[in-house]
């Protein structure tokens, strides 16, 4: 990985950014070509239609769309870098899961044998592989393995074939929404100190509300643990404790005031417990196709920059839709991201016809995005290009809904010595760099920052139709989207040719904003196009506190506590002094009425 340290102000910036502008100013980088208006509406079109059924993974639709992007690349002429001399690069997801009957539990304990059942007393989390385990239970703290902090939950104990009790997140000092409070990392600790299973729990001093995470809830972004973990409720934890003469309040308690695991053995006490988790898996592929350099000074022909955009999608809404009461309609995501599509054809079809490339390129289409960024993923560990060989990912993802002449772009953070050179190629396009947007928004640039790769993710912000049925061909704005493909071309063209390749900076964050941040969660999604007085809601998150408040999409953020909101931003500073489980009192304006309501904040999901 080419991640360094830098001073903004360093050499390093000035060297980059003189390589990069004398790329801009060369006669090889002049204004950049036209984009066909009609091409890129034909499309859109296309892929957003209803014939495509969403582009849902796993369904004909997104193969019917994979088989368009093909053959437009092989009418650009570019080279297949998939499987098997195919632009194909296969992989499986899981579209579907569902639990089985004979999921369930039984605690032994000195008071006697607690039958449990899944949905009343625990629930298997998303990532929990189907298993019958029957073992002796040991309390692991946070289930936190952190050398860096000198702490260590599984230190003093031993818990092959034992099942562990794990509290849910992490000790504040760690980052309470940090890597080592997912339950991901949970489950792979667990499973590398040789568990066999793993409970959660939500502890007393995080959760008022014992409200345990679905089934459903997808919370592994597409992964699968080792071994099986559930949600435990409270009561039955503490059953488990009571044998020790503990209590969960004790543990945490203790664990959060010194730093200093309380792991143990609890004597006299088993669990049997079975998962029975049916899934439903598909074959999908991304689609690669490379241009390879051509012209004079082919020195640099084997490094590349990537152009890639996912165009799978919701399909029916079924899982991921932001009106639950449209599930079962086509969802089309004209801007979402046949958008980005339509770009990544349109920059191919430049590119194709220019005469000088002292790098090649390669442009990518994207399965499974919407399923956790599983094609991304995918590609950056199973390259078909060396990744070392990657100078810059552009990644295209809804740029078809331009207002106010603002772009966003992801991943500028990493790169603090460019930030000037783009923003002044951005300004030929008449458009703005919004300073509200960092390098870890989920899109398919962040696999590629993970392996190293410097990337920037060209987005033109959400709307109150992202994740409906509503977004469609007739709401994209073709005019700006030329734009942001203009802005997009002459960032890219400049990668092509700079002598210098960018570098990553690792961005420090400051903890303590970062956990303020963590601690409170309101459930809102921001319409960012609204120039309105307050702030409106692109969504609304299911069962988050803002829904469950009886807040709706479209609503309009007025005040909080008494505290006019003016910007996004200024909500987000309010909500990030507040704490889970306390209320606020909201101000919105729901068309023509102005309403008042107690929304009671709650951890993040």
């Amino acid at each position: 990985m080419r991640f360094t340290t830098v001073n903004r102000r360093s050499f390093g910036f000035f060297a980059a950014f003189a390589a990069l502008a004398t790329a801009a100013a060369s006669g090889e980088n002049a204004a950049p070509p036209a984009f066909e208006r009609k091409t890129l509406e034909e499309h859109i079109r296309y892929l957003a239609s209803d014939e495509l059924a969403g582009r849902g993974n796993g369904g004909s639709g997104l193969d019917d769309a994979g088989l368009y992007i093909r053959k437009s690349f092989e009418v650009l002429g570019l080279e297949p870098v998939g499987e098997g001399g195919t632009y194909l690069q296969t992989f499986r997801v899981t579209t579907g899961q569902e639990l089985g009957r004979h999921t369930g539990a039984l605690l032994r304990t000195p008071d006697g044998v607690r039958t449990l059942e899944y949905g009343r007393d625990f629930e298997p989390l998303s990532l929990s592989p189907s298993g019958e385990v029957e073992a002796p239970v040991t309390f692991a703290g946070y289930g936190v393995t952190a050398p860096e902090h000198d702490y260590d939950d599984y230190a003093s104990v031993e818990v092959r074939g034992r099942i562990v009790l794990l509290l849910r997140y992490a000790p504040e000092v760690l980052g309470e929404q940090g890597w080592h409070a997912t339950f991901v990392r949970k489950a792979q600790n667990a499973a590398s100190h040789g568990a066999l299973a793993v409970l959660v729990v939500n502890g007393p001093r995080h959760h008022r509300e014992d409200k345990v995470v679905p089934f459903s809830l997808d919370v592994g972004a597409g992964e699968t643990a080792s071994i099986p973990m559930v949600h435990l409720k409270r009561e039955h934890a503490d059953a488990l404790l009571r044998a020790s003469g503990r209590s969960l309040l004790e543990l945490q308690s203790g664990i959060d005031e010194d730093l200093k695991p309380r792991s143990f053995a609890i004597e006299g006490v088993e669990m049997a417990l079975t998962v029975d988790v049916r899934r439903a898996t598909a074959t999908v592929a991304n689609i690669l196709g490379y241009l390879p350099a051509n012209g004079p000074g082919l020195g640099r022909r084997r490094e590349h920059i990537v152009i890639g955009a996912h165009y799978d999608h919701l399909g029916l809404g079924e899982k991921g839709s932001r009106d639950r009461r449209s599930r079962g309609l086509v969802h089309n995501g004209a801007d979402d991201n046949a958008s980005g599509v339509a770009g990544v054809l349109e920059l191919a079809r430049v590119f194709s016809l220019e005469a000088n490339r002292p790098r090649g390129i390669l442009f990518a289409a994207f399965a499974g995005e919407e399923l956790g960024l599983r094609g991304s993923y995918h590609y950056t560990n199973h390259p078909t290009l060396p990744l070392k060989d990657a100078v810059t990912m552009i990644n295209l993802d809804m740029i078809g809904r331009l207002r106010h002449d603002v772009l966003y772009l992801g991943g500028i953070d990493r790169l603090p010595q460019l930030q000037g050179w783009i923003e002044s190629r951005l300004k030929e396009e008449g458009l703005a760099l919004s300073g509200r947007f960092t390098a870890d928004e989920a899109s398919d640039h962040a696999p590629f920052i993970s392996a190293g790769v410097p990337s920037l993710f060209f987005f033109t912000g959400l709307h109150g139709d992202y994740h409906k049925p509503t977004d469609d061909l007739q709401f994209i704005n073709f005019e700006g989207m030329e734009r942001v493909l203009r802005a997009g071309y002459r960032v890219s063209s400049d990668l092509l040719r700079g002598q210098e390749r960018p570098s990553l900076v690792a961005v420090e964050r400051d903890a303590e904003p970062y956990r303020k941040k963590a601690a409170a969660y309101f459930g809102i999604g921001v319409d960012t196009g609204f120039d309105g007085e307050g702030v409106r809601f692109a969504y609304v998150a299911h069962d988050g506190p803002a829904a469950r408040a009886g807040l709706e999409a479209g609503d309009v953020l007025l005040e909080i506590d008494g505290r006019a909101i003016g910007s996004s931003d200024r909500a987000s500073s309010i909500i990030q002094q507040r704490h889970p489980g306390e209320t606020v009192n909201v101000k919105i304006r729901r068309k023509d009425q102005i309403l008042e309501v107690k929304v009671r904040l709650s951890n993040w999901p």
